[in-house]
């Protein structure tokens, strides 16, 4: 046992020496912060994807509540009528109203769901804001001397010379 105790204390001493010095060589590296998030939101290019993402989903929308209102009509036609009408018709009528209620879970799916039209229309006009926004934030770090910039999101507390978030603003003309 005694063996046993001298390895892991050994081990455990190695540790308690080898991780500050790993830290503290880390630690002479900047790191920035920036809000990605204010300046995603701030460019015009943002706004103008924002306008046609709208005319995008507008069409989509209006048909939805089309086919919501119809369902609706056809359920409650269903409902008045069902009472007065033969078992084979009321089931008949019956899977009719499923199949409609399921047309329109698949269109809400297919088209704002995971993975749907608006979704990839979204990742489609971002997707260039995006990198320029990133080209910028590279462009600031390397020119600085930054090793890492994070997210503001992501963390607690920040001191303000290593918030480059106007500085990256700046060098995309966003106000």
């Amino acid at each position: 046992m005694t063996k046993s105790r001298r390895i892991i204390m050994g081990i455990v001493t190695s540790f308690v020496f080898a991780v500050p010095q790993t830290f503290a060589a880390q630690g002479a590296e900047k790191v920035g912060v920036v809000d990605a998030e204010k300046i995603m939101q701030l460019m015009p290019e943002t706004k103008q994807a924002k306008a046609t993402l709208d005319a995008t989903v507008a069409p989509l929308q209006k048909e939805l509540e089309r086919m919501q209102i119809e369902y609706q009509k056809a359920v409650a036609a269903y409902k008045q009528q069902a009472a007065s009408m033969a078992k084979p018709a009321r089931d008949q009528k019956e899977k009719e109203l499923i199949g409609k209620g399921q047309a329109i879970e698949k269109y809400q799916l297919e088209k704002f769901g995971r993975g749907g039209v608006v979704e990839k229309k979204q990742q489609e006009l971002l997707a260039p804001i995006r990198q320029k926004e990133f080209g910028a934030i590279e462009a600031i770090a390397q020119q600085e001397g930054y090793a890492v910039i994070v997210d503001k999101g992501v963390s607690l507390y920040v001191l303000p010379e290593n918030d480059l978030t106007y500085k990256v603003m700046n060098r995309l003309n966003v106000k």
